[in-house]
């Protein structure tokens, strides 16, 4: 049963629910906003949509739009006696939750292609932490899907005379 995604903010949220339920030993997973200074307790992931674009539509009357998501993934040093192991476990933990994830969303959301982990662009010797970075891309059907006209019967019955 297709569900029917109405906005950018049912996606998110389902895959901020999707990732928590995956791992819940994270402390934090949120938004990624980089116009603020965000303090977080760690292991701690962020989830930033960095492109979009019209999608190939389908049918059914719903706009598919593709989605390039980001989910940065942080230990602090001090968390973990082996940070660049930990992080990169934590970064594939991240990635196996995304994989073939369509957040409970059904039909209104396509299965993630290109799903990939490297490393983050932060800088572990001034910031006291490590990061990761696991992206992938989802294609999105916003809306409802278009129903049948009412005037389609829903059962009909044939009979065959012959005389």
């Amino acid at each position: 049963m297709p569900l029917t995604l109405n906005n950018l903010t049912q996606y998110h949220q389902a895959v901020i629910e999707g990732i928590k339920a995956a791992l819940p030993n994270l402390a934090t997973v949120a938004a990624y906003n980089p116009a603020e200074e965000q303090k977080l307790n760690t292991p701690a992931v962020l989830l930033e949509l960095t492109q979009m674009e019209p999608a190939e539509a389908i049918s059914g009357g719903r706009i598919a739009v593709n989605l390039a998501m980001a989910a940065h993934v942080f230990l602090a040093k001090n968390d973990v006696e082996d940070i660049q192991l930990s992080i990169r476990n934590l970064a594939a933990w991240v990635l196996q939750a995304v994989h073939r994830n369509n957040w409970g969303l059904g039909g209104a959301v396509g299965n993630p292609k290109t799903v990939e982990a490297f490393p983050g662009s932060f800088n572990p010797d001034c910031d006291g932490y490590e990061s990761w970075l696991v992206s992938w891309e989802q294609t999105i059907y916003l809306g409802a899907e278009d129903q049948p006209p009412e005037w389609l019967p829903g059962e009909i019955v044939l009979g065959v005379g012959y005389g």
